[in-house]
């Protein structure tokens, strides 16, 4: 049985601490933590392919965070071999960053399609913070991978679509890539279109935006020298999002399938 840990309490020293073999989800609260079914199965399925033991302590995870004061906020759960850190913090996405949209830099590390890694939320996740920290040193809000047969993935923290003759597209899983909380709501709301995405296809696109579990949708106004001025359909679908987690059971249904590729 691991540890439950809230905030700044004592972990126990385990290979999450020597070697990154942990698990995390990040879940936005309003009332109710959004969609927390998935995350919690994600997460099973993150320590499975980690050969990890199973998430037991499920039950107790779900008693703590009610008893959390967590609504508006940001639930982090973290978990290793010995421990199960819950963190709580503000959301830092404002209004104003909404209106601005995000600009990205396309990263020179390539995203390797056969690796694991990119495919779970592990807490082997360096290399996607220094690629943010370089970016955001260069004056862009996020960076963007590519894989090693030259097809888009996703950001470092974010998954992305685009959009061309009122299609919605975005990288397959094969690809390399996190299969988002948000990002798997918009393909089971919308018809949209999984593939392989080169930048000479992204050079072809109307309009794209980035979703996550904090910052749901985020129209892209640059990526590198490409420009994207019209974000009509983003504003669509980002207002049915709004809708659907202020709806009354926050957006917290479980999926009742589980697609082939989760």
């Amino acid at each position: 049985m691991r540890k439950i840990i809230i905030n700044d309490d004592n972990i126990k020293l385990d290979n999450g601490v020597f070697f990154g073999q942990g698990a995390f989800e990040t879940i936005l609260c309003g009332k109710n933590p959004y969609f927390l079914g998935f995350h919690i199965n994600r997460l099973k399925k993150a320590l499975e392919v980690l050969e990890m033991e199973p998430l037991i302590e499920e039950k107790e995870i779900v008693e703590y965070i009610n008893k959390l004061n967590i609504r508006d906020k940001v639930l982090k759960i973290t978990v290793t071999d010995k421990n199960i850190i819950l963190t709580t913090r503000e959301n830092p996405y404002t209004e104003e960053i909404y209106e601005q949209g995000f600009s990205l830099k396309i990263s020179d590390v390539l995203r390797n399609s056969t690796s694991i890694l990119p495919k779970i939320k592990s807490t082997n996740y360096i290399e996607n913070i220094l690629e943010k920290r370089n970016a955001n040193k260069e004056g862009y809000d996020d960076v963007v991978f590519f894989n090693e047969k030259g097809h888009l993935c996703e950001s470092s923290v974010s998954n992305i679509f685009c959009i061309r003759d009122e299609k919605i597209y975005t990288p397959d899983c094969s690809n390399g890539l996190l299969n988002g909380t948000v990002r798997e709501w918009i393909i089971r709301s919308f018809n949209v279109i999984e593939c392989d995405i080169t930048l000479k296809d992204l050079k072809n696109m109307k309009e794209v935006f980035v979703t996550n579990s904090l910052i749901g949708i985020m129209k892209i106004k640059s990526i590198g020298e490409l420009q994207f001025n019209t974000h009509v359909i983003t504003k669509n679908i980002s207002n049915k999002y709004k809708e659907h987690i202020s709806s009354k059971d926050g957006g917290q249904r479980i999926y009742d399938e589980q697609r082939e590729d989760n």
